[in-house]
């Protein structure tokens, strides 16, 4: 899916430098946007590097939420499992179809 990406000034509440609407939903975080399922949010001062991460773990987080049901706790660990190794990624989704294809999170 293609995100929209908006890029804020400050941090979010709890100081968070990336937002999904998933996310903002099991924070209490107002998320605000016309189209919040295809908006990401980013703290614009983070370094270009980390914001490609960011991104990156905004998007799964929100794709293991929305099609494979999960709680937001264990698709934050595994989109952070994903910044530890990129590379694994592959690994890391094949695992899940695995985990998660009979069971609802």
């Amino acid at each position: 899916m293609k995100y929209k990406i908006e890029y804020i000034k400050k941090k979010t509440k709890y100081g968070f430098i990336g937002m999904n609407a998933e996310a903002a939903k099991e924070w209490h975080i107002p998320f605000k946007h016309r189209h919040p399922e295809h908006t990401l949010i980013i703290y614009k001062k983070v370094p270009h590097d980390v914001r490609i991460t960011t991104i990156k773990h905004e998007e799964i987080e929100e794709h293991l939420i929305k099609n494979k049901h999960m709680h937001y706790h264990p698709a934050h660990d595994i989109a952070l499992k994903y910044e530890e190794d990129p590379r694994r990624i592959n690994a890391i989704i094949k695992t899940l179809n695995k985990k998660y294809s009979k069971k609802k999170c």
